[in-house]
């Protein structure tokens, strides 16, 4: 498994292969799993690491869907298949690909993998809490999910079966504050100024 040093290297490398807003995104999206592990007796390190690495796979430049399984390969060939793992299931908090936003920008071959993959799955704690957080940041930081649903739905738009998508969401959010016992923005200061002060769309 890749320690936070080897998955910091690796996001500022991936970082400078396809410079953008995705890099500080997955910076936050690792603050934030592993402020929300840390209060639900989870492996707080371990959550930094996979957070950071969710969209690596973007190493390679502007893509949408091939972003999941470049990232998958690159973190096999890292050695470290949860990573692999989280990189395809991030997109994913239904078992489902046709919930995907964006372009299905794979070919057959990878297409029937994906499918095959996802349905295959068994998600666990870390992969909620990754799709989680990835739900809840912005480049700038926490957000409300509200926001950050929408975000993606202006950039990328909406299919018959996003609000099935979004309520898995808000479940996978239900679960982790009753297990916090608090509100999941709690930890975050940010969240309400980025809510109402970052931009959108």
């Amino acid at each position: 498994m890749l320690n936070r040093e080897q998955a910091s290297a690796l996001l500022e490398w991936a970082g400078a292969q396809n410079p953008g807003p995705w890099t500080q995104h997955s910076l936050h999206v690792a603050r934030a799993a592993e402020a929300i592990a840390s209060r639900c007796g989870m492996d707080a390190g371990r959550a930094w690491v996979l957070g950071a690495l969710h969209d690596i796979g973007r190493w390679e430049g502007v893509r949408a869907l091939h972003h999941a399984i470049a990232g998958y390969r690159l973190m096999m060939e890292k050695g470290d298949p949860g990573a692999a793992r989280i990189c395809m299931t991030h997109s994913f908090p239904i078992a489902d690909p046709s919930v995907y936003l964006g372009e299905w920008d794979v070919d057959e071959a990878e297409y029937a993998w994906i499918v095959g993959y996802i349905a295959r799955c068994e998600m666990d704690d870390f992969d909620r809490l990754i799709q989680l957080c990835d739900a809840m940041c912005l480049p700038q930081g926490v957000c409300l999910i509200e926001k950050r649903l929408i975000d993606v739905a202006l950039r990328h738009g909406v299919l018959a079966n996003t609000p099935e998508k979004w309520r898995a969401v808000f479940a996978i959010r239900d679960q982790f504050e009753r297990r916090m016992g608090t509100s999941i923005y709690a930890p975050f200061d940010e969240a309400v100024s980025n809510t109402f002060a970052a931009p959108i769309g």
